[in-house]
């Protein structure tokens, strides 16, 4: 007589099909990145110029495209995450507007939005990046996320002298841009 297996509800990680146990261990690789990823591409995008409703937007149509496993295929997914959140931010529509229904939570009630809190002094920031060319903000927001010129110029498929460059004008607009905003602040 053959022994009848148990439900499936019932079975432990160790019994399941080695299948079933690679398919879990992949979601929850997919969901830890997630988690982890999105509150920074958001912010990556709020430093390029994107509001917070465009960042959240651009930034899981980019999530969409690794799915499903796209995403263990690609050498570096942080920088090419950003590139894509990059672009399909730029493709947006030109009449943006505010939407006035909340951005809905993603299952498990989290919405990356959420995550992303600015301190006053990172609005500043936000405000002073905005005043920034393109390149400059595009060069910045890229450092600012931890990436190097080289891996920036890799990503974007620029010189990395030409990156420095604009990282380097950023740099010396912000500071001056935020200088005279401290001394209006002091009454100076």
């Amino acid at each position: 007589m053959t022994e009848v297996p148990g439900p499936l509800a019932t079975r432990t990680a160790a019994a399941r099909p080695r299948s079933a146990r690679t398919y879990q261990q992949g979601q929850e690789e997919l969901e830890a990145f997630y988690l982890a990823e999105m509150p920074r591409m958001t912010v990556f995008l709020l430093n390029i110029g994107a509001s917070v409703y465009e960042a959240a937007d651009a930034a899981h149509e980019a999530i969409l495209t690794l799915l499903p496993d796209k995403w263990k295929e690609i050498d570096h997914p942080r920088a090419w995450l950003r590139t894509v959140a990059y672009r399909n931010y730029l493709r947006q529509t030109t009449s943006r507007t505010h939407p006035l229904d909340p951005i809905p939570d993603r299952a498990g009630g989290t919405c990356p939005v959420d995550l992303v809190l600015l301190s006053e002094q990172q609005a500043a920031v936000l405000d002073a990046l905005r005043q920034l060319s393109p390149s400059e903000r595009e060069a910045m927001a890229w450092k600012l996320d931890g990436f190097t010129h080289k891996d920036t110029a890799r990503a974007l498929g620029k010189d990395p002298a030409a990156v420095r460059q604009a990282y380097v004008r950023a740099r010396q607009r912000l500071i001056g841009i935020l200088k005279l905003k401290k001394e209006a602040e002091s009454g100076e």
